[in-house]
């Protein structure tokens, strides 16, 4: 299909919801013989098919129907190929190739405690890291402290850096409203270059049944910063965003036909650009709902930019 040059066909295979609501696991499916792991569709939740005449066609991170959660990316753009494999088994995650036009390989462990380590080797003007570090996990894991220390090159600039990062979540529930937040502090310092940059990441979410049905998600995120940094890659900017979910699922659906209705919008406050999109998932016999996208994406400073969005989604049942 040839779309104009502002459309896009961008489909993320993505659950319903934000963070207070996770990926059902699928049931183990047999296709053409194969057995599939038992979480095979659940895994569809960062992939990302592409066509478009700017963008360029072809898929982002496609799980393989293996045991090991392996994913493929083949995306020929205008101007560059994208190919390469990611893996993620357990806390360990591999990838090699070519992904958004530079060339990366990487290593990395990041349990959610104990050691911590990572690699990542990239070309072009992108950075390149080695580091190695601890993460802790207090009060039933709802708060983690991290401390990494390591290298990095990007540029002319070779900077020793330490990472210092304290996450914690907290949950309360209203009646039948759901709330959370969600806050990171991180600091990165590089004491050759004589510079360092904090920062203060803040989640609000929200899981409200309005109706029979009916449900609605909203999130809004907060980054603050202060201070500089030695490798460009490194440094955050303050950033605001919003975004909401409401879904509804047609009641007593078991057998083939509409499954639920969804519309999300999202709003990035800081780059003044707002998405919104509708769904429409059937039920066809997948252990994942299944339907069309349709949606339209609006720049504040360059209607030019403006452009319809077409793709495919998908939920757990």
């Amino acid at each position: 299909m040839r779309l104009p040059a502002p459309a896009l066909l961008t489909a993320t295979l993505t659950a319903a919801g934000l963070a207070l609501t996770g990926l059902a696991s699928a049931q183990t499916a047999p296709a053409g013989g194969v057995q599939l792991p038992a979480d095979y569709f659940g895994r569809f939740g960062s992939t990302q098919l592409v066509a478009s005449t700017t963008e360029g066609f072809g898929v982002r991170s496609l799980p393989l129907p293996l045991t090991a959660d392996l994913r493929l990316t083949l995306v020929k753009a205008p101007t560059y190929t994208d190919y390469g494999l990611s893996a993620q088994l357990g806390s360990l995650y591999a990838a090699a190739g070519v992904f958004y036009n530079v060339p990366r390989a990487e290593l990395t462990s990041a349990p959610a405690s104990g050691l911590q380590w990572s690699g990542v080797v990239q070309g072009g003007a992108s950075h390149s890291r080695f580091s190695v570090g601890y993460a802790t996990q207090v009060d039933g894991g709802k708060v983690r402290f991290l401390n990494n220390v390591g290298v990095a090159q990007q540029g002319g600039v070779t900077a020793p850096y330490t990472q210092s990062e304290v996450s914690a979540a907290y949950g309360r529930t209203f009646d039948r409203v759901n709330t959370a937040v969600y806050s990171t502090a991180r600091m990165y310092a590089f004491p050759v270059q004589g510079k360092a940059q904090g920062s203060l990441d803040v989640t609000l979410a929200l899981n409200a049944p309005l109706a029979q049905g009916l449900t609605l998600d909203a999130s809004h995120f907060e980054r603050f910063t202060v201070g500089e940094v030695a490798i460009p890659d490194f440094g955050l900017g303050r950033y605001e965003s919003s975004a909401a979910t409401l879904t509804y699922r047609v009641p007593g659906q078991e057998g083939f036909g509409v499954g639920a209705l969804r519309s999300r919008t999202s709003r990035d406050w800081t780059n003044r650009v707002t998405t919104t999109d509708g769904d429409l998932l059937l039920n066809v016999g997948l252990p994942v709902l299944l339907g069309g996208s349709v949606g339209y994406e609006w720049h504040d400073a360059a209607p030019t930019a403006n452009r319809w969005r077409f793709g495919v989604s998908t939920m757990p049942r």
